[in-house]
């Protein structure tokens, strides 16, 4: 079972990703800003997270680089996941050291590969 942290300020987006998740036998857990993602990323220790690009406080890449600056949560492999128009988003969370920019909505076959491949539970 592998614990994966989801972030999106989207309600539904974050329901929808966490019933898939437990179908597949995994552990969600959810936050709705950059601030919740960072606490939850330090105190709960989650095998993967995926973010958005847009979120209330922040921007999927400058959560990144602060996930990624902090000991206890920066090999923990990160994901972009967002419906983003902007053509340089792409570089942008490569840059900042995202695993990968994935487009929403992400296919369920998709999320199981990601989780399969990069996921340490």
């Amino acid at each position: 079972m592998a614990r994966l942290l989801f972030v999106d300020d989207d309600p539904f987006t974050l329901e929808t990703l966490a019933k898939a998740v437990k179908v597949l036998g995994h552990q969600p857990i959810l936050a709705s800003s950059g601030r919740e993602a960072l606490l939850a990323a330090v105190e709960q220790s989650p095998d993967l997270i995926f973010t958005d690009m847009s979120l209330p406080d922040t921007d999927g890449v400058t959560l990144i680089g602060l996930l990624h600056d902090q000991e206890s949560t920066a090999k923990i492999p990160m994901f972009v996941l967002s419906a983003s128009p902007y053509e340089d988003a792409v570089e942008k969370t490569r840059t900042a050291g995202a695993q990968a920019y994935l487009n929403k909505p992400i296919r369920l076959q998709t999320l199981i590969e990601i989780i399969g491949k990069f996921a340490a539970g």
